[in-house]
């Protein structure tokens, strides 16, 4: 039987409000390639009236965003998210389907020595240096819209804070060396940190950890997944720590993964309850073309000293070279 094609004139005339109801329920992973069909769904996919349908209709979904930072003076960001790629009939690359694109953010605020964390739709910039000062200045990234707004400010300026979700709540700590008092130390749940110690919101304790919790830089490669901490560090495998017996172990499985360069960014974050890992890798003649690769990892607990990891897929989602001059700031999910 002859399938009948709904006429493109008859799609481009529907009304925004039923363009809406049906753009609505198409992953936001196509959104991109979807903008290309036209100025007009171009500018409907930008309308807050299709987060409010798709989150209406409980089809909000977890999407990668990634930070790259400039490392001159200027600290200006550049910003993209996980999306499928178009499929050209001159590919012949098998490739995973997948690629980092721009997302254009304009009038964005440097994010130099400040924390970055998502809640819900919205990824919070948090203290920092604002011309070589500590800055108690709290900036919003609305990832529907993608524009900033300005937040409610800190009662003490902060520089390279540690600042954590917990319960709907955001938690910050630390970074305020100039002005510091106890009292003010930490305003808005630290877990971990640099001086391995944790903070219970419930009944407002300090607990010290085992030295075995003092991993310095090592934290700037880490995130936590169902409860659990992950990190990676310097050609170390991926590590996360058990608990019951205060003790870092290796998630296993996953040796389909090439093997990192010594000194390469690598970044873990969760990606609704499976693990993204981004790393760089260089290539050419001097290594001095980058490009930024992802693999997806599913991950399995199979008793109560192992867990496992699966690779999903794992490929180059930024292929282009990418300037030395960039590093990573940030990975994380956002749910829209």
């Amino acid at each position: 039987m002859k399938k009948n094609k709904v006429p493109t004139e008859l799609i481009f005339s529907l009304p925004n409000d039923l363009l809406v109801n049906i753009l609505a329920r198409v992953s936001r992973l196509d959104y991109p390639i979807l903008s290309l069909v036209s100025k007009r769904f171009s500018s409907v996919l930008t309308l807050p009236e299709l987060y409010q349908t798709r989150s209406l209709v409980g089809l909000t979904e977890n999407c990668l965003y990634v930070c790259l930072l400039s490392s001159r003076a200027d600290r200006i960001p550049s910003w993209f998210k996980l999306c499928r790629r178009p499929i050209l009939a001159s590919d012949t690359r098998k490739s995973s389907g997948y690629v980092l694109a721009t997302i254009p953010i304009p009038h964005s605020p440097p994010l130099h020595r400040s924390s970055l964390v998502a809640v819900g739709s919205n990824i919070y910039n948090i203290g920092g240096s604002i011309s070589q000062s500590q800055s108690s200045s709290v900036s919003i990234l609305d990832c529907w819209s993608h524009t900033w707004l300005e937040g409610p400010s800190m009662q003490v300026e902060r520089e390279y804070p540690s600042a954590s979700l917990l319960d709907g709540k955001i938690y910050v700590t630390g970074g305020c060396y100039k002005h510091y008092n106890p009292s003010n130390w930490m305003e808005l749940h630290s877990c971990g940190g640099y001086k391995g110690v944790a903070y219970n919101p419930n009944d407002g304790r300090w607990d010290s950890l085992g030295s075995e919790m003092n991993l310095g830089l090592k934290w700037s490669s880490s995130c936590v997944i169902e409860n659990v901490i992950y990190y990676y560090y310097h050609n170390e495998n991926i590590k996360w720590y058990d608990t019951k017996v205060r003790s870092w172990r290796t998630l296993n499985g996953l040796k389909t993964l090439p093997r990192f360069a010594r000194y390469a960014n690598v970044r873990l974050a969760d990606y609704g309850g499976k693990m993204a890992l981004f790393w760089d890798k260089f290539t050419g003649c001097g290594n001095q073309n980058r490009m930024i690769w992802c693999a997806i990892i599913a991950l399995e607990r199979r008793n109560n000293e192992e867990i496992w990891g699966n690779v999903e897929w794992s490929d180059a989602v930024l292929p282009h070279q990418v300037p030395m001059a960039y590093v990573f700031e940030y990975v994380v999910a956002v749910n829209v």
